[in-house]
């Protein structure tokens, strides 16, 4: 089962305190119930929040509210409910079911962090936000299990040239002197070619396996490989630090921004039809997000620090 860490935990307490202060509209509960469905950690931490509730039930109703009055007040709770989620009362449970391969990865990055790893055979490992790899090279193999997040691989060739692949929930990619990106989807796992090849191979099916050159990408499951799609080397962007779209849809673009900031931000059925073009920093979204406010008919609303809404503007 996932588990939050704690900007999960975090953004959990700011839903929890924003509810608790005052009734949820429908639209608020409509984005809430989106954040909960995006990744099963935050299901877990919703959980574990409630269950803190249940336990301090016996608190008078009338001390709750006035606990959550102002928001300083509110920063308060929000701040006694982390402790208590972070360590002592929910810690323990908190612990039990934790992602404990992320946590115990040879490399991770926390949201918004990126990071660089040479290995000694040449091969150049970038990581993306909220990444975790192991690493396992012997006379065999070298291998890279993702278990979370995206990486870009530029494969070595120093020494003796045991086979190099990339390992995920669903299955292996090989590398056949190349460099791609492996994203850890939900459900599935997204290969991207920059150069040369790259086998895909299912782990349930590995003869159903497709070969991807430079330019192709693709998605996989356990069983099979999706259509071959085209790949553009600006789609690794990210590696610099960017985002960079040519009239792609406002809500693909916010999606992409969402994974590189804690807590929750979202857009409209409306807004998310725009079209945008740019390129667009990825360590700075709260910029990113008043350029778009300043060229598009949208208004960006911030709840909180971790609850930021899109909407047309009025």
């Amino acid at each position: 089962m996932a588990a939050p860490d704690r900007e999960t935990f975090e953004a959990a307490a700011t839903w929890y305190v924003q509810f608790q202060s005052q009734a949820p509209t429908p639209a608020e509960r409509h984005a809430w119930q989106q954040w909960l469905n995006r990744d099963p950690s935050h299901l877990v931490a919703w959980n574990q929040l409630e269950h803190l509730q249940r336990s301090l039930g016996a608190l008078p109703q009338d001390v709750t509210r006035r606990a959550l009055s102002t928001t300083q007040q509110r920063r308060q709770v929000l701040k006694w409910l982390l402790v208590l989620g972070g360590s002592g009362y929910l810690g323990w449970n908190i612990q039990q079911h934790s992602r404990v391969g992320t946590v115990w990865a040879d490399y991770r990055t926390p949201v918004g962090g990126r990071q660089h790893i040479q290995l000694a055979d040449g091969t150049r490992i970038e990581l993306n936000t909220r990444s975790a790899i192991d690493v396992i090279v012997d006379e065999r193999q070298r291998l890279i299990r993702l278990r979370e997040g995206e990486v870009l691989i530029h494969t070595g060739k120093l020494g003796a040239q045991a086979p190099f692949y990339v390992e995920t929930r669903q299955g292996r990619v090989q590398a056949l002197g190349t460099r791609f990106t492996v994203r850890q989807l939900a459900d599935s796992t997204r290969v991207g070619v920059l150069e040369d090849r790259v086998q895909v191979s299912p782990a349930d099916k590995p003869d159903s396996g497709l070969l991807l050159n430079a330019g192709q990408s693709a998605d996989f499951d356990r069983l099979k490989v999706s259509p071959i799609r085209p790949y553009a080397a600006v789609q690794a962007a990210w590696v610099d630090g960017q985002l960079i779209v040519l009239d792609a849809p406002l809500g693909d673009v916010i999606h992409e921004l969402a994974r590189y900031r804690s807590g929750v931000l979202q857009c409209d059925t409306v807004s998310a039809h725009l079209r945008v073009s740019g390129t667009f920093r990825l360590d700075a979204t709260d910029a990113v997000l008043a350029n778009l406010q300043a060229t598009l008919p949208i208004q960006v609303k911030y709840f909180t620090r971790y609850w930021v809404s899109i909407a047309p503007m009025v």
